[in-house]
């Protein structure tokens, strides 16, 4: 297990090192291996950042139901997907969350850390599919409810700046409330997840308004380790003090890039922003609807932007969180016509 100081020494020396700084500590020489010619991938490594992880993807739903935050008395139910590492050859995976149903847990790499997942504005829980099962195949548990009154289903009363107003206060406290519960059945003797979840090592991420979401819970519970923001509407205090991977698309035309870095410029080192070239707001999503966010070829497929999430995504988990210095390499600042980045 690794401690907030750990985890928050490793990225700033990664980071320092980049930037012809001195960590603290020297990663390990990349292993000798075949050259795929595809260094934006690899990062020089053997591991290309597109390939699924060892695992299959896990995939139970959980039934959760708290009290409204905004409503006293009033019940919010909660069918909230935990994916989470299964060995291989556990079974077909369900279509519509893309895990395997009641898989016995990958228990001899156990606990995993736990990457928590808030859904963009008239969102779902499974919205990003091409990532979170994904997230479980490489080693992590990730636990993404619902926020009733703003989901897809209520379209389109979800959109409405009521719906939207409440949601802000809900979210928060459907986040950590989720985190409880899950916490809670890798303690609880024979559940399925028993001993699979590690309550150390907890990152919090999400989409558009489950970018704001981030940040919110970021700053409410301090068991956050990591952060990831993608795509997030923000506030004029919008910022992070932990470890922190900020995502956006280039031409994304439904948040404002300039409060995205704004707030990346708030925030604590070290930190490290991503701009995706050609992408715009839905490059997070597996939704894509006809508009300037998601326009090929103007725009990238949504397979290729959800491959260069991916790259960046997977590999800052493993270093930050996981605690793998195997894929310290990854996250060194580089501007490609891929991506541009910055860091401090």
């Amino acid at each position: 297990m690794h401690s907030k100081r750990q985890l928050f020494t490793l990225l700033a020396s990664t980071l320092l090192a980049a930037c012809g700084g001195t960590g603290g500590s020297e990663s390990p020489p990349p292993a000798v291996c075949e050259d795929t010619g595809a260094v934006e991938w690899t990062a020089g490594t053997c591991i290309d950042a597109r390939n699924e992880g060892p695992f299959d993807p896990g995939l139970q739903v959980v039934r959760l139901v708290r009290e409204s935050s905004a409503v006293p008395g009033e019940e919010r139910v909660l069918e909230t997907p935990i994916w989470y590492p299964a060995p291989r050859g556990s079974g077909e995976r369900r279509a519509d969350l893309g895990g395997v149903v009641d898989a016995a847990p990958e228990r001899n790499a156990g606990p995993f850390p736990i990457v928590l997942f808030s859904h963009g504005s008239c969102g779902y829980p499974g919205q990003s599919r091409f990532l979170l099962p994904w997230l479980a195949t490489h080693g992590f548990v990730v636990v993404a409810p619902p926020h009733p009154g703003n989901t897809l289903a209520e379209y389109p009363a979800c959109g409405m700046a009521d719906a939207q107003a409440r949601s802000f206060v809900e979210r928060p406290n459907d986040m950590i409330f989720a985190l409880d519960a899950a916490l809670a059945l890798g303690e609880t003797s024979g559940a399925l997840l028993e001993g699979v979840l590690d309550p150390d090592r907890i990152a919090m991420t999400g989409h558009s308004f489950g970018g704001l979401t981030t940040y919110l819970v970021a700053e409410q519970d301090f068991r956050i380790d990591v952060a990831i923001p993608m795509a997030a509407a923000t506030t004029t205090t919008s910022a992070l003090t932990m470890p922190s991977l900020t995502l956006l698309g280039e031409i994304d035309a439904t948040v404002s890039n300039q409060r995205i870095g704004e707030a990346f410029d708030r925030s604590n080192a070290p930190k490290l922003e991503v701009t995706i070239l050609r992408t715009g707001h839905f490059a997070f999503s597996d939704l894509c609807f006809p508009s300037p966010d998601c326009d090929p070829p103007r725009t990238l497929t949504q397979d290729e932007a959800h491959e260069r999430v991916r790259r960046w995504v997977m590999p800052f988990l493993q270093a930050t969180l996981a605690g793998d210095a195997t894929f310290e390499p990854f996250l060194k600042p580089i501007s490609t016509d891929l991506w541009t980045t910055r860091t401090e």
